[in-house]
């Protein structure tokens, strides 16, 4: 499945930048469309807890971030990574700034580890927010429903009348 999917989204690629003949640059343009998808993912994540968590941004969030870790996870890393990998003929990727800051010297296989680890923390992490602020809108409503339920039952139960048992 990782070939048919490097594959294809090289395909795509090719197809949506047609006026560029040079793979390198195609490559470059590639790698800047992706470092600013994720960025921007990541100041949202920041955005969405902090400066305006409203629960509908926080479920964008939550969503986007599981599609992008789905497809870590299946493909073996990301495969937009691999694309601009093979058109620009290098082995940059997204984590090499992050791993140059803490003098980190990784091989492409510990990359791929690294990226899935910390793709699966950042759900796992981003998971129990969303549950906890589901829990919460959620609980007031279910706690209200069921006293309505059982304030109905008991006014019921009071206004049946007593029955007689005859003789």
């Amino acid at each position: 499945m990782e070939t048919y999917a490097v594959e294809w989204t090289e395909w795509v690629v090719h197809r949506v930048f047609f006026w560029e003949t040079d793979n390198a640059k195609k490559g470059r343009i590639l790698r800047a469309f992706h470092h600013l998808l994720s960025y921007s993912l990541i100041f949202l994540v920041v955005v969405a807890h902090t400066l305006y968590p409203a629960f509908w941004l926080q479920t964008l969030v939550l969503f986007s971030c599981g599609v992008v870790w789905f497809h870590h996870i299946v493909t073996h890393g990301c495969v937009i990574s691999k694309v601009e990998q093979k058109l620009i003929g290098d082995t940059g990727s997204f984590l090499d700034p992050f791993l140059e800051l803490f003098g980190v010297d990784a091989t492409e296989r510990s990359k791929q580890g690294i990226l899935m680890m910390l793709s699966t923390l950042g759900i796992f992490v981003l998971t129990l927010g969303w549950l906890s602020r589901l829990h919460h809108k959620v609980v007031p409503y279910a706690t209200a429903y069921v006293s309505a339920g059982v304030r109905s039952a008991t006014a019921l139960v009071q206004h049946i009348p007593p029955t007689t048992s005859s003789p």
